[in-house]
C-alpha cells in the first residue's frame, strides 16, 4: 500500500502485481469550505475497511482513492494566490481535469486507465459530482464512471433551505462576500494562532482535528472570500433540476445504453439545513426509486435517520464511510 497525505491532498493507492487485477479509482469532491483536511478521518476510515475488501479479493478488485482540496481555500505554497476567487465552474473544470489525469499509479499496469471509477460527492460536491458525470457522458470520455455516491446533497433548489434564505439575505448586500471577507481577516490576523486556535474550539466545540482544518481555513490569505463567493455562485446556480434523463437512469430498452448509466446513491440528512425538507422529497418522487423498482437504473434515494448532521465530517466520519463501503461492496459485487 502506498499513500500520501498532505493538507490539499490524500491518495491511497494498494500495489497489486496481479495482471488481471481490476483497478476501481475512488474519487471524493469536498463541500464547501472545500478543505479536504476535513475529510481526513473519513478517507482514512473507508481505506481501512476497503483494504479488508482488497485482501480478500486480491486477485478481482484493487481500490485507490484519491481526493483533493477544491481552489483557493488554503494557501499552497506550489500555488501562486489568485487575484479573485474561484468561480463555481471553474472548480467543476479543475476538478474533472484532475480525475481526468489519474492512471493505475504501478504494477502491471502503471499508467493505465482505471477499470471503473466510484465518484464521492459531499454537500455541493455531489453537485459537482452530477455535472462532471453528464460532461465526460457528452465528450465520449473514456472514463468508465460505474457509480456515485451524494451524500448530504445540495442538488436543486439550495436556497430555498433554512441556511439558503438566511444567507442569501446577506447576499443581497453588493460586494458582500469580498466585504466580509475583509473584515472577519482584519480579526483573524489580530489573534496570534494559538488564541485564534483555542477560540474556534470554544465557540464551535470541534474535535481537534477539525479545529486545526478551520484555524487553517481562518488565516489562508483568501479561504473566506472563496468560501462565502462559492457560496454566492451556489444560491445563484443550483435551482432547478438540470442533468439529462439518462444521468437519473430513466429506463432505456436498449440494455447496453442501460448498463452504461451510473448507479446513484444520494443519502440525505433528516432537517438537513442546508437541504429544504420540501424540495428532497419532491426530488426523491420525482427521481428516485420507487419500491416497485427493482432493478431500475433510477437512483436509490436514502433518508438519515440516526441524526447525523450535514458536516458528517466533523463528528460522523466513521459511521459514514461504513455505509459507504457497504454500498461499494454492493455495487462492485452485486451488480
Amino acid at each position: 500500500m502506498s499513500s500520501h497525505t498532505s493538507t490539499s491532498h490524500i491518495s491511497f493507492h494498494p500495489t497489486s502485481d496481479n495482471p488481471s487485477a481490476s483497478h476501481c479509482l475512488i474519487y471524493f469532491i469536498t463541500g464547501n469550505p472545500g478543505l479536504l483536511g476535513y475529510y481526513d478521518i473519513f478517507l482514512k476510515t473507508l481505506n481501512d475497511l476497503l483494504s479488508g475488501t482488497n485482501q480478500f479479493s486480491s486477485s478481482s478488485n484493487i481500490f485507490h482513492i484519491y481526493g483533493q482540496s477544491l481552489a483557493g481555500f488554503e494557501d499552497v505554497e506550489s500555488e501562486p494566490i489568485p487575484a479573485s476567487p474561484y468561480s463555481l465552474e471553474s472548480q467543476i473544470q479543475r476538478s474533472q481535469k484532475s480525475l481526468e489525469g489519474l492512471r493505475i499509479p504501478s504494477g502491471p499496469r502503471h499508467d493505465q486507465h482505471y477499470d471503473s471509477i466510484i465518484l464521492i460527492g459531499h454537500s455541493v460536491g455531489s453537485y459537482m459530482l452530477l455535472e462532471i458525470i453528464q460532461r465526460l457522458r457528452k465528450s465520449s470520455s473514456p472514463l468508465k464512471i460505474r457509480s456515485g455516491i451524494l451524500l448530504f446533497p445540495t442538488v436543486t433548489h439550495i436556497a430555498q433551505s433554512p441556511s439558503g434564505v438566511r444567507i442569501s439575505a446577506l447576499f443581497r448586500i453588493p460586494d458582500f462576500p469580498r466585504k466580509a471577507s475583509i473584515a472577519a481577516k482584519g480579526l483573524v490576523w489580530l489573534a496570534p494562532r494559538r488564541v485564534l486556535k483555542w477560540l474556534v474550539g470554544l465557540v464551535t466545540r470541534m474535535p481537534h482535528d477539525a479545529v486545526d482544518v478551520t484555524t487553517r481555513f481562518l488565516r489562508s490569505r483568501m479561504g473566506i472570500w472563496q468560501a462565502l463567493h462559492m457560496a454566492k455562485e451556489e444560491m445563484e446556480t443550483i435551482t432547478e433540476d438540470r442533468w439529462d434523463e439518462d444521468i437519473w437512469g430513466i429506463e432505456h430498452t436498449d440494455i447496453d445504453v442501460k448498463a452504461e448509466i451510473p448507479k446513484l446513491i444520494f443519502y440525505f440528512g433528516d432537517n438537513d439545513h442546508w437541504v429544504a425538507n420540501h424540495t428532497r422529497d419532491a426530488l426523491i418522487a420525482a427521481r428516485g426509486q420507487s419500491d416497485c423498482d427493482n432493478g431500475s437504473s433510477k437512483p436509490i434515494m436514502l433518508i438519515d435517520k440516526g441524526g447525523v448532521d450535514h458536516g458528517f465530517c466533523i463528528r460522523h466520519s466513521e459511521s459514514i464511510a461504513e455505509k459507504v463501503k457497504v454500498w461499494i461492496d454492493d455495487m462492485m459485487f452485486n451488480s
